[in-house]
């Protein structure tokens, strides 16, 4: 196949998600330079930040100045989940929050109702940029769940409102919504949540983003248990390689400290599609198979860490070209499995 037509996609936060439309652009420039046609459009993952349609022009334009495409986008479910406590990542998802303002989960109905806003200025972004598909964390607050059981009914018929009320909104947009399997949080009650979303709502509205990383850390006895199960409504891709954690770090007593290390060992490195990056631990055939059946746009979104060695910007843009290299591979890979 002539090189010229492989697509290939990273996500326009590589090196962190900085705020400034000046470091924003270099980003994207260096995607462009290194190769990229496609990005899934990371900025303001997470937090509260609302675009305002001037800034939703802005990347449009952003976008097309550089000749890349943003086929899907990632939304933000409100609030900072990760902290940082002496130095230290902590993720706080095994109990409800208290200090978010916009949060579609929420019991308050001010609060949950400021989150359904916020997912719609997400799909409006989408309608801007020309992305079909917007990626969305929703935090299970599982420890609650254990200790209090009345609190998952509670819960689950809190977020199912929002999804209610946006499903038309989406629809109209021509935006999928599709949740992703998190980080520190236990395989079982992510099942529970995929079970009774997709039982709930059609494929034409809400699916599944599989982020590799996550479940080879979260999944003990199949790395590619999510991807095996979902597959079928899957419409987007986090890829990352990364490394393994042991059962004596994950299931420590200390559950705070368990998630710590967790969040170490996600590495987000450049998926390893020929062998040669001696790092990482998936299968990449075995994953471009399940892509090649997923009802999805390509090429496949990679998500990964990239910054150069002692802020080289020579280094960055070097490895942002590696990752090129594997994210072409990789495309490759799964137009060979569709045949």
């Amino acid at each position: 196949m002539d090189k010229t037509k492989l697509l290939s996609s990273c996500e326009s936060d590589y090196n962190s998600d900085l705020h400034s439309w000046i470091d924003i652009e270099r980003q994207v420039a260096n995607l462009a330079e290194a190769g990229f046609t496609h990005t899934q459009w990371m900025q303001n993952w997470e937090g509260e930040y609302t675009y305002s349609p001037s800034e939703m022009f802005q990347v449009r334009d952003l976008m097309n100045h550089y000749g890349i495409h943003a086929h899907s986008i990632h939304a933000t479910e409100g609030g900072k989940r990760t902290i940082r406590v002496d130095g230290r990542p902590v993720f706080r998802n095994r109990y409800r929050f208290t200090d978010i303002r916009k949060d579609y989960t929420s019991l308050n109905e001010y609060t949950r109702l400021a989150g359904v806003d916020l997912l719609k200025n997400r799909i409006d972004l989408c309608s801007h940029i020309g992305a079909s598909v917007m990626v969305l964390h929703m935090q299970l607050p599982y420890k609650l769940f254990e200790e209090k059981p009345d609190e998952k009914t509670a819960y689950y018929r809190q977020v199912f409102k929002p999804f209610d009320e946006i499903e038309g909104y989406a629809k109209a947009a021509g935006v999928r919504i599709a949740l992703e399997n998190l980080i520190c949080t236990p395989q079982s009650w992510q099942d529970e949540q995929f079970d009774l979303f997709f039982d709930r709502y059609d494929e034409d509205f809400l699916g599944f983003a599989y982020d590799s990383g996550h479940c080879a850390l979260m999944c003990r006895e199949d790395l590619y248990h999510f991807l095996r199960k979902y597959h079928k409504r899957m419409y987007a891709t986090h890829l990352q390689d990364n490394e393994s954690i042991s059962d004596e770090l994950l299931y420590q007593e200390d559950g705070i400290q368990a998630d710590t290390e967790v969040l170490i060992h996600d590495r987000h490195w450049i998926p390893n599609v020929d062998g040669t990056l001696d790092q990482g631990i998936l299968d990449w055939k075995l994953i471009a198979e399940y892509v090649a059946k997923a009802p999805m746009q390509l090429p496949a979104d990679f998500e990964v860490m990239i910054a150069g060695k002692d802020g080289s910007e020579e280094d960055e843009l070097r490895q942002l070209k590696v990752c090129h290299r594997q994210a072409e591979l990789f495309y490759q890979m799964v137009l060979d499995a569709k045949k």
